[in-house]
Parts: C-alpha cells; sequence; structure tokens
C-alpha cells in the first residue's frame, strides 16, 4: 500500500515540472506579440529596399546611361578620327549603332579596345556594366541587397535636332531578406550634341578641321550679311524647319540626305587651311558631297561681296542664299552670259 502511495506522489511532482518547464517556454518563446512589435522594422526596410528600386528605374540608370552614352560618343568620335591611321565613316547606321551599343557595354569596337585608338582612357572604367556595377555594390553595402543585371538591348536615335536619344532596355531582380523585385524596364535619356566634334568634318580633312557642334542664337528670320560672317566666324551651327541638311548621327555614317526632323549645318570656313577653293556651294554637308564642276553645276553659285571680303573663295547655292536672308553680288555658276 504504501507503494502505491509514492506512485501517486511520484506522479504528482512529475506533472508539476511539466508544468513548470510548459511555462518557461512559453514565456521565452517568440510570440505574435512579439513579432508585432518586429513589423515597424521589417516596413521599414522593406520601404528602403522599395525606395531603391524606384530610384533604380528613374534616376540610377538613366544617370549613368547619359554618362557612359557621352563618353561612348567621344570614344567613336575619335576612332573615327583615328590618328593611328586613316580617318574613316560608318557603313551605315546599323553599323553604327551596332558600334555604339558595343562601346557603351564593354568599351570596345569591332572586339578591340576602344581607348588603344586613341591618347588617354575614355571608356576604361566608364562603360554602362562597370555604372551598373557599382551601383549594385554601393546597394550591397548601403541596403543589404543583391541585384542582378541584364542589359537586354540598347538603341539609338534622334527625334531633334539638338539631342540624341539613347534607350537601354533592362531586365533587373532585386533580393533582400524581406523582399524580392523583378521588373524589365526601358531606360530613356537624352544627350545634347553640342560640343562634340563633327566627325563629318574630321573624316573629310583627316583630322586637320575640327568644327565644334555649338547652336547659334539667331533665329530663322533674323540673318543678315554680318550675322552670316560671324556665324561663319565661330563655326556655329542652325537648323531650318524646312532644310535639306543631315542630323548629327547622320553624319557619323556620311549619309549627307536630308533629315526629316533634325537636320543640321554650318558653313565651312575658307580661311581654314584645310579648305581649298572649289567652286561648290560652302554649306558643310554640300561642300565635301559636290562635284566641282562650273560648266554644269547642280546648282547655281553665287557671291556676296560683303561676305566674299571676309572669306574670300566664299559661294553660296541659290537655296542657301535665301535661308540666310542674303542678296548675291555675283553669280559664278553657270557664268553670266
Amino acid at each position: 500500500m504504501a507503494i502505491k502511495q509514492f506512485g501517486k506522489k511520484g506522479m504528482f511532482l512529475t506533472l508539476i515540472s511539466i508544468s513548470i518547464i510548459a511555462a518557461v517556454i512559453i514565456i521565452f518563446t517568440p510570440s505574435g506579440l512579439d513579432l508585432s512589435k518586429n513589423m515597424p522594422v521589417i516596413k521599414t526596410r522593406v520601404s528602403n529596399v522599395n525606395e531603391y528600386v524606384l530610384d533604380l528605374e528613374n534616376v540610377y540608370l538613366e544617370n549613368a546611361l547619359k554618362a557612359t552614352g557621352r563618353k561612348t560618343l567621344i570614344g567613336l568620335i575619335k576612332w573615327m578620327e583615328n590618328p593611328l591611321g586613316t580617318a574613316r565613316f560608318f557603313t551605315n547606321f546599323k553599323g553604327f549603332e551596332d558600334s555604339f551599343s558595343e562601346v557603351l557595354l564593354y568599351g570596345q569596337i569591332e572586339g578591340a579596345d576602344i581607348d588603344e585608338y586613341y591618347e588617354g582612357a575614355i571608356m576604361d572604367g566608364n562603360t554602362y556594366i562597370n555604372l551598373i556595377d557599382d551601383i549594385k555594390t554601393t546597394a550591397e553595402q548601403t541596403f543589404n541587397v543583391e541585384t542582378i543585371f541584364t542589359v537586354n538591348d540598347i538603341k539609338v536615335e534622334q527625334t531633334r535636332p539638338w539631342f540624341v536619344d539613347v534607350e537601354a532596355d533592362i531586365t533587373f531582380r532585386v533580393s533582400s531578406e524581406t523582399a524580392s523585385w523583378n521588373k524589365n524596364v526601358l531606360i530613356k535619356t537624352e544627350i545634347s550634341v553640342e560640343n562634340f566634334d563633327d566627325p563629318y568634318y574630321l573624316v573629310n580633312t583627316g583630322g586637320s578641321y575640327i568644327n565644334k557642334i555649338r547652336k547659334s542664337d539667331t533665329k530663322f528670320d533674323e540673318w543678315s550679311d554680318e550675322k552670316v560672317i560671324d556665324f561663319i566666324e565661330d563655326g556655329n551651327y542652325t537648323h531650318f524647319e524646312d532644310g535639306q541638311a543631315p542630323s548629327f548621327l547622320m553624319r557619323f555614317y556620311n549619309d549627307i540626305s536630308a533629315s526629316s526632323c533634325c537636320g543640321i549645318e554650318s558653313l565651312v570656313n575658307p580661311n581654314n587651311p584645310s579648305i581649298s577653293n572649289k567652286d561648290v556651294s560652302y554649306v558643310d554637308y554640300l561642300y565635301w558631297s559636290s562635284v566641282e564642276n562650273c560648266a554644269n553645276p547642280p546648282y547655281t553659285l553665287l557671291r556676296v561681296d560683303k561676305i566674299h571680303t571676309e572669306f574670300p573663295n566664299f559661294k553660296f547655292d541659290l537655296n542657301h542664299l535665301a535661308k540666310y536672308k542674303l542678296s548675291a553680288d555675283e553669280q559664278i555658276c553657270p557664268p553670266p552670259g
């Protein structure tokens, strides 16, 4: 009988022990209440990463594209000038766009490092891949997130006279401890063409005539002898709504047909040592493209004495004489009479 009483007491003590252990487990195990206390921290982390994702789309990737796009154009112009060899145009727009993409992403052209074609380093460390890798590293250090980028395509075009449009098709994934984002975005930016060397001048003179793209302040109805003289002297460019000039990008591949949206033109300075006296119009895209044949010219050539005094040998075609609001003093081709 004593043995039975001891068993009951042992069972009672065991139940008490189990209850105490259960109470301890309940007290020290994180509960729903503990998770709710952490929710503000989790929300803050998710919010910070979400802001990073939005900034990727709207700020970081575009700024990187603008910066490396500008350097890409500089590199391509220097490659065309090619002080190590013969200056050359791109074959066509497709060839130009493919090279633009290759240089922008990898700093290479035709499989070779483009920085090898001239002194100094333009693309080294400045490709689009380099810059988005920098973004990736900074985000990892700042937000403790992993970012994976894939650049699917690069496009370049012109829709306005004084700007080049660059577009990058990008897929990216951002992963953190709390959430992940998968997106495909089109990143677009505009690059001003001003202050770039005109590749059309460089190639046609073997790099000896450097003319930077600078927009004239003169409006289409404000031209005069004096303004044209300043225009030639400064080497500036203008855009006529109904003009026949090529765009900035068309100058990379020697297409001097009329651009429907974006034609710009300058007037060749006959006082430049690279320029010889020719019986052609000195409007830039006509000077190097026209056949010199005064007996049977493709257009009438005329001289304006006041401009001729400052710039001997300078000649206008009839169409541009009207655009620049000038009056001819002498017809040169075909010879009068």
